[in-house]
Parts: structure tokens; sequence; C-alpha cells
């Protein structure tokens, strides 16, 4: 009686044992970002999740029971780059976040999630990609150069223009990055030596992965107005600079007239042959030639004065005798 009660009980344990298995699903991942892998479970809180990198030999990856974090046994590449959601495991969340994506990240998971209803199982593909971000094209001498950098999986270039013309194109792909995990890809075409007019045409360059494309443009029309745009300016700013050089010297000339002026306030007076102060009111200040002038009149002015009193009756001033009475004819011995 008590040992088939419990076998009974076994059997009603691993009647609730049962195990579900999802499809996979697909996760495409940027290069360097946060992604997120999904994955749910049953409502619990004592739910244990393992997550496991089926393609690289079964990696352990991430592991959660007691509602903690348990990662002792994690693999070294995985370390500080997962996560999970803790406060929301109870509801049935057992999504894995992964930041920093790697080319090495790529493959397929495992999400095993433990209850005591059972055992769910979702298999996750994560697909990389570092899309391309920018085109650059360019002319040198006959070239048309084309390039991208920093691209996962390995891109596809290719060359349109706007008229049908034949043309030969070489390409050129190389690996980059830490690991040599990403792609560069550069290309080059050289058209043929025709008397065919080029000057019009358009050059499109293209490169491709399996997450986007982006295209760069180039027109020998626009080159030619680019050109002519800076000789414009160019034109423009010789313009301007030949013309502050007059403006510059002009200023430069006044300078030097006023530093060599003599203001009228300091002025000796015409009128009256002595230093008069003038008024404080603006006045225009006179030329080196015209403070000359005033000079030698005031000085001829006051010489005259100085013999007119000399020579006036009355001056008994014996050295000034001396200088207006003749020498005394000599005695004869």
């Amino acid at each position: 009686m008590e040992l088939s009660r419990i076998i009974g009980i076994k059997c009603v344990v691993l009647a609730f044992l049962w195990t579900l298995t999802n499809g996979d699903t697909n996760v495409s991942c940027i290069f360097m970002e946060t992604c997120m892998l999904p994955c749910s479970s049953e409502r619990g809180s004592d739910a244990i999740i393992h997550w496991f990198q089926l393609s690289a030999g079964n990696l352990f990856v991430h592991l959660f029971y007691d509602g903690h974090d348990q990662l002792a046994v994690q693999n070294q590449r995985f370390r500080g780059r997962t996560s999970l959601f803790p406060d929301q495991v109870s509801s049935g969340n057992a999504s894995l976040l992964l930041t920093r994506v790697k080319v090495q990240d790529e493959g397929r998971y495992k999400c095993q999630a433990i209850t005591r209803r059972g055992i769910k199982e979702s298999f996750i593909t994560l697909k990389m990609d570092a899309p391309v971000r920018e085109v650059n094209i360019e002319k040198a001498e006959n070239r048309i150069i084309c390039s991208s950098e920093g691209i996962y999986p390995e891109p596809v270039l290719t060359w349109s223009t706007s008229r049908q013309t034949v043309f030969r194109s070489t390409t050129i792909v190389q690996q980059s990055g830490p690991n040599g995990e990403l792609y560069n890809i550069k290309s080059s075409v050289i058209f043929p030596d025709t008397k065919q007019d080029f000057t019009d045409m358009t050059y499109s360059c293209t490169v491709s992965t399996r997450s986007n494309n982006q295209t760069a443009i180039l027109s020998n029309r626009n080159l030619k107005e680019g050109i002519a745009k800076a000789m414009v300016a160019g034109v423009i700013m010789i313009a301007v600079i030949l013309g502050l050089i007059p403006i510059c010297c002009s200023k430069f000339n006044s300078k030097m007239h006023q530093s060599c002026s003599v203001p009228v306030s300091v002025l000796p007076a015409v009128e009256t042959g002595s230093v008069e102060l003038q008024s404080h009111q603006a006045q225009q200040v006179p030329d080196a030639a015209e403070i000359s002038s005033r000079l030698d009149l005031v000085l001829t002015e006051k010489t005259s004065e100085e013999l007119k009193t000399l020579i006036a009756p009355g001056h008994n001033n014996e050295e000034d005798d001396l200088l207006l009475k003749p020498a005394a004819e000599p005695t004869e011995m």
C-alpha cells in the first residue's frame, strides 16, 4: 500500500514535468550595441533560467535562480555583458540582454526556463550586422574611387552611370577591426580613352549588405560648378583685400599728419605779439606750412618793435648809444 502510494506520487510529479519547445526566433543585432534575445517562462518565483550558445559548443552564457544571477561558471567571453530582468522573471520574462555585441556572438542560442510546472525551451538565432554607414566617392585624375569601411558581413559594391558605357573596375575587400571581423571595401573605375564626351556623366557607387545599402553619386557638372564657385569666392576675397589697402594707408597717413600738428591754443597771437590761451571750442588744426608762416610773421613784428625802441628819443642806454654813434676819427699826432 505504501509502495503504491509512492509510485502514484512519482507518476503525478512526472506528469507535470513536460517540456515545451518553441521554433527558432531570428534576431538581428548591431555591432557594439545592446541586443535583446527574447524568452518566456511560466509564472513563478522559483524559476531557473539557463542560457547557452549552442553554435559555439554549448557555452554557458547566463544562469539565474533564487532570485539572483549565478555567474560563477559563466564563459569568459560573456563576462560583464549579460543580464536578465530580475524584477520580471516571476512574471514570465526570461529575456537576455547582451551588450557590446561582437561578431563572435553570432549563432544559435537556447533559453531553458524551469519551473514547478515544467520546462520551457526557446531557440534564438542571432545575426550580427555592421551596416553601411557612409560611402565616399571622389575623382583622382582619370579614375573614380569609391570606398566604405567597418561593414559586416562582407559587402558588395556596384557601379552605374547615367549613360551606357563600357568601363573597367577593380575592387579590393580587406578585413579590419581589432580581430579582423569587419570589412573595408574600395573600388575604382577607369574609362577607356575615346572621343566620346563624358563631361556631363553621373557616376553612382552602391555598397550593399543583407541589412542595408548606401549610394554615393559624383557628377562632373557638380565638380565644375564647385570649382567655379571656389574661383568666384577667391576673386571676391582678393577684391576686398585690394579695397582695404587704400583705406588703411589713408588712415595711417592721417594719423602721421596729426602727430606732426600743433594745436592752435598754444600758437602766438598775431594781433598783439603775445601768447594767448584760446577757447576750448573745437577748431581746425592748421598744417605745417601755415604754422611756419605765422611764426615768421610774429618774429618779424617782434624785431621791428625792438628796433623802434632802440632809436626812440631820450634813450640813455650807453651801450645802445655806442651802437648808434659813428666811431671817432683818429687824432693826428
